[in-house]
């Protein structure tokens, strides 16, 4: 029987760092490249218009690496994973965590300033994420 749902994209943490939102809160964020996954590079675009609508994650740890599953099903239907090297990227994911979002950058951030692009923010769940990283 075949699945609902394709293959995800697997793609990899570029770049992590925190943006600042308009109240000046430090978002985190993490830059991924969609360029070969033009339906991935819509979604901002798409929810800009059309609202969140239904957003799941999940994380799994393999190795030393976390990978972020996403899984949008309203008002698209698309899913992507992002892959975090935990040895680099711990802090950062813990970060996460705490802010109970991330913020996918799909647009090469030295060309932010000029694009004006927008980014996908997703809702993550503290403590799943925490039990992931820390094994516990």
């Amino acid at each position: 029987m075949p699945s609902a749902w394709p293959e995800p994209p697997l793609l990899i943490a570029q770049e992590v760092g925190h943006t600042i939102g308009d109240d000046g809160t430090a978002l985190p964020t993490v830059v991924i490249d969609v360029s070969e996954h033009p339906e991935i590079a819509d979604l901002p675009r798409v929810h800009a218009i059309d609202g969140i609508g239904d957003v799941a994650t999940a994380a799994v740890k393999t190795g030393d690496a976390v990978v972020l599953g996403v899984r949008l099903s309203r008002p698209v239907t698309a899913a992507f994973a992002v892959v975090f090297d935990l040895r680099l990227h711990e802090e950062f994911l813990l970060d996460v965590a705490v802010a109970q979002t991330l913020t996918f950058a799909t647009t090469i951030p030295e060309r932010a300033k000029d694009d004006y692009p927008l980014w996908l923010a997703v809702d993550i769940n503290e403590e799943a994420l925490r039990a992931v990283i820390t094994g516990s």
